[in-house]
């Protein structure tokens, strides 16, 4: 979602600004946080001790989440490129109560495939480890096993 803000906000910000990219706060504050998750993605393929890896991940991915709510507050902050919000931005903010209305709907949409997503990701690292499991007890047994060659000296 990151990478798809980043490159169709300046498809419709050059007609409406005059540029295609700014180092606004909101448009680096993303920029920064876009990095934070392609390093996140190398660092999770990088360590291949899964316990480590697991670990350093999870330390990494809080320190990286500390920059979303610098992108949300940002154009609160700094008076940039990007306009007041439209939710919680104080007097005369707001929308039609009709596109409220649809706002949710959409929201409630995206929970929906966020939920389906999760449990198809919960199911899949499932069937790893069932599958690392097994590699392992198929790996514990022929080492029980005498090979075929010390059969044969005995």
């Amino acid at each position: 979602c990151c990478t798809i803000g980043l490159i169709t906000g300046p498809l419709w910000g050059k007609p409406a600004w005059g540029i295609w990219w700014t180092w606004d706060a909101r448009l680096t504050t993303t920029f920064l946080l876009w990095l934070l998750y392609i390093a996140y993605l190398l660092l999770r393929s990088m360590v291949e001790e899964p316990d480590r890896r697991a670990r350093i991940s999870a330390v990494f991915g809080i320190f990286a989440f500390l920059d979303v709510p610098l992108v949300y507050v940002s154009n609160r902050f700094w008076r940039t490129q990007h306009p007041t919000p439209v939710f919680f931005g104080g007097p005369n903010a707001g929308v039609d109560p009709t596109m409220g209305k649809v706002l949710l709907l959409c929201f409630a949409a995206m929970v929906g495939v966020m939920i389906v997503l999760l449990l198809d990701r919960y199911h899949l690292e499932r069937l790893r480890c069932e599958v690392s499991r097994l590699t392992s007890e198929i790996g514990s047994r022929d080492l029980d096993r005498p090979s075929r060659t010390a059969r044969e000296h005995l």
